[in-house]
């Protein structure tokens, strides 16, 4: 089975990982550290397109200002 790919957009900002996916529509969500930033995106992913966690890639954009 193929698994889907989303590009996934982070950035720092006030302390804060703001995380967006811009293939599903809506889907921003943050994290407090930047270790925490994959499984952050893999919940909201998850939560809204109710799949599970593994099922899916994430290719990680860490864009500067």
């Amino acid at each position: 089975m193929i698994k889907t790919t989303y590009k996934v957009l982070v950035k720092e900002s006030d302390g804060y990982w703001i995380i967006s996916v811009p293939s599903i529509r809506f889907l921003n969500t943050q994290a407090l550290s930047r270790e925490s930033v994959e499984f952050m995106t893999r919940d909201a992913i998850s939560l809204m397109l109710e799949v599970e966690p593994s099922s899916f890639d994430l290719d990680f954009k860490f864009l500067s200002d």
